[in-house]
């Protein structure tokens, strides 16, 4: 049975996804500075560390398929029967490990004094699991339905926010504080199984499942969601049992400044990999290089400004989202900050040629390296440097397991990289930087959040005039389209 799932542009799903991830940057900036005054770090650092913990069980509990889902799906989107076969042997396998991780989790609260001292945040964090089950957002990414993801993520984070003005007003509040993060991150993935009937058909396969075509795969995804968590969650959960739980709230704060940076600069690998994948399984090798040259153009683009910007204005945002009680923070933001390129790139290879060329075994392999890298210095740098140690150690890991992933797609990747214009990013960056650093020097009396707002206009109004001036080849193809519309507008209503 035939289906006509409509599949936007690229350029849409990239618009959608970047307007997604935005997203995630502006319901923080609107969040963490009224949470971090009103939890404390100590109240922030409890919830941060109860995520964290739970961050492992849900990774157990996924086993892999985030990522497997969205290849397996991409490949039969265009047979209904077989896509619905798919999802059905997909969610049977994840509804298992759900089990083993609940059981798993129930014995570490009885077994380990520090996991029991907020049992109720703890389980509260837990509904990820479940959440995170019936989302089946890997589904929805191979299919493409960038639109229906982003409109129902923005719609829950509003109400969020809402909710969180109205109930929070204290650091007691730190357990309600948890369960809005949860709904924020997940409720939205209840609507799923209600939406899921449009795209898939009501039949039962039983007897015709094939779950051993999905194991080895997926447990190689799992190896590797591990190996990325360990320096990904892993520096929380270390400082909160070797540090303290405001060394915790200061890295917490950091990590989520970078996290919101490197998914906006990685938007376009999920938006790319069922794209990559279906062009590989139809062979359309043509179209497969060409998006890999565009994807390693565009991540560098973004990625070296928004560094840059960050680690200069990192005293001005801290003040902003956490106040005097998070400056400590600084030097963590402006380290860990670093690792948003090292990632983009890394992103590049790892879900843009690797997961589509079905060679996720050596993703595995250079994220293990990084997460053993990311845990000795964790275990060197904690107890004398906190979070900075913390931070330092995440760099490490990124830019270790880029260098090896790009390696291991070095074929697909080096006509990618030798099309970059690295002299005339250089000349861009170094002006607009310039820029930025008068500024500052100018040292004018206003408030931190006036700073940053006026900082970033100067920066990044500077930055994209000169790739315009410049002629730079990527903003000038998907710019000059938005401009013609823009100006086409004007004329009509004069």
């Amino acid at each position: 049975m035939q289906q006509s799932i409509k599949i936007r542009s690229v350029k849409y799903n990239f618009a959608m996804n970047i307007i997604l991830k935005m997203s995630s940057f502006v319901f923080p900036l609107i969040s963490l500075p009224y949470i971090t005054r009103t939890l404390g770090a100590e109240g922030n650092g409890k919830v941060a560390f109860a995520s964290s913990v739970i961050t492992y069980f849900s990774m157990f509990a996924q086993l892999g398929i985030p990522t497997y889902g969205i290849r397996a799906c991409a490949k039969c989107r265009d047979n209904k029967d077989e896509l619905t076969k798919t999802v059905q042997e997909l969610l049977v396998i994840n509804f298992a490990a759900v089990g083993i991780s609940y059981t798993m989790l129930i014995i570490g609260m009885i077994t380990i004094p520090k996991l029991r001292q907020e049992p109720a945040l703890m389980l509260i964090n837990s509904l990820t699991i479940f959440l995170n089950m019936i989302g089946m957002e890997w589904l929805y990414q191979a299919i493409e339905q960038y639109r229906y993801i982003t409109i129902r993520n923005i719609a829950f984070k509003i109400i969020s926010i809402i909710a969180m003005f109205l109930l929070v007003h204290s650091p007691d509040d730190y357990i309600i504080y948890g369960t809005l993060t949860v709904v924020s991150a997940g409720g939205s993935n209840v609507l799923n199984l209600w939406n899921c009937r449009k795209v898939l058909t009501h039949k039962s396969y039983r007897g015709k499942y094939n779950f051993r075509q999905h194991l080895k795969p997926t447990f190689v995804f799992f190896a590797l969601s591990v190996a990325v968590s360990i320096y990904t969650s892993m520096d929380s959960v270390m400082l909160g049992f070797i540090s303290s739980e405001r060394e915790v709230a200061y890295y917490a704060l950091a990590t989520k400044v970078k996290m919101v940076l490197a998914t906006t600069v990685s938007a376009l690998g999920p938006v790319l990999l069922p794209r990559m994948t279906y062009c590989l399984n139809n062979n359309q090798y043509y179209k497969f290089e060409e998006y890999i040259k565009k994807s390693l153009h565009f991540v560098l683009i973004l990625a070296i400004p928004i560094v840059i910007f960050f680690v200069i204005m990192a005293p001005e945002t801290v003040d902003v989202l956490g106040g005097i009680d998070y400056k400590e923070a600084i030097p963590c933001m402006q380290t860990v900050t670093l690792a948003v390129i090292p990632l983009g790139i890394g992103n590049v290879a790892c879900q843009q040629i690797l997961t589509p060329l079905g060679k996720e075994r050596l993703t595995m392999i250079s994220t293990i390296y990084g997460a053993c890298l990311n845990f000795v210095v964790n275990a060197i740098l904690i107890p004398k440097n906190g979070a900075v140690g913390a931070a330092i150690a995440t760099v490490l890991a990124e830019s270790i397991v880029m260098i090896i992933q790009v390696h291991y797609s070095w074929k697909e990747m080096k006509a990618a990289f030798l099309k970059i214009p690295y002299g005339k990013l250089f000349l861009i960056n170094s002006i607009a930087t310039g820029c930025l650093l008068a500024f500052k020097m100018m040292n004018f009396e206003w408030h931190a959040f006036m700073k940053c707002v006026v900082g970033a206009i100067l920066f990044f109004g500077v930055y994209g005039a000169l790739l315009l001036i410049l002629m730079e080849p990527l903003v000038i193809q998907y710019g000059e389209p938005i401009l013609r519309k823009l100006c086409a507008k004007v004329k009509n209503r004069e």
